[in-house]
């Protein structure tokens, strides 16, 4: 679907549009809004999600893709995106429970991207399902992280959750991560609502 620019100078992107783009051209995952997914009962009463006006975005692609790790990849997203929508939010921003996806919310659920965001992320030459994101300001590394508690039953992790500090927590999921995707799917959101108090 192409775009026109508006009397802004800015292209607007339906949220639905941006997150469809995100997943079926660069294989992304979409959470937390109710087109993709079911949005969870942990935010706050006046949060964007509650209003299908925020996505959650993952990198579940390969670990490695050209020598950068979804962690990157995810903080090279982040970058681009800065100053498209009210919140964006991931690895790179130092809030509390977005060092593993990329959170974004715009109001009313419209996304005003400027000319290089809309041309890598619509027009077709920023490498699709293999894209590292490089093109709003690459980070340099993804962060170190110590190793992670050994793991235990899901109800004792839960209760173990709460006394690992962030980068022990953060070091867990990327050990689940490369060992059981799937279970690093639960077991991240798990920890993400222990860090932020939520049952």
């Amino acid at each position: 679907m192409d775009y026109t620019v508006q009397s802004d100078g800015r292209y607007h992107i339906p949220i639905v549009q941006l997150g469809e783009r995100l997943r079926d051209n660069f294989g992304l995952t979409i959470k937390e809004h109710s087109h993709f997914d079911t949005v969870d009962d942990v935010h706050s009463p006046n949060s964007y999600h509650n209003y299908d006006e925020a996505l959650d975005i993952q990198d579940w692609r390969s670990d490695n893709i050209d020598g950068v790790n979804w962690r990157t990849r995810t903080g090279n997203l982040e970058n681009l995106l800065q100053g498209s929508g009210a919140e964006i939010i991931g690895p790179n921003s130092g809030v509390k429970g977005h060092d593993t996806h990329l959170h974004i919310a715009a109001n009313d659920g419209i996304f005003k991207l400027d000319d290089n965001q809309y041309n890598y992320l619509f027009g077709g030459n920023s490498g699709g399902k293999n894209s590292t994101f490089n093109g709003g300001g690459a980070i340099a590394s993804a962060p170190e992280v110590s190793s992670p508690k050994p793991q235990v039953e899901a109800k004792e992790q839960s209760q173990e959750y709460s006394k690992m500090s962030k980068a022990e927590m953060n070091a867990a999921y990327d050990k689940m991560r490369a060992s059981d995707p799937a279970k690093a799917r639960v077991e991240g959101m798990r920890m993400h609502k222990v860090f932020f108090g939520k049952k």
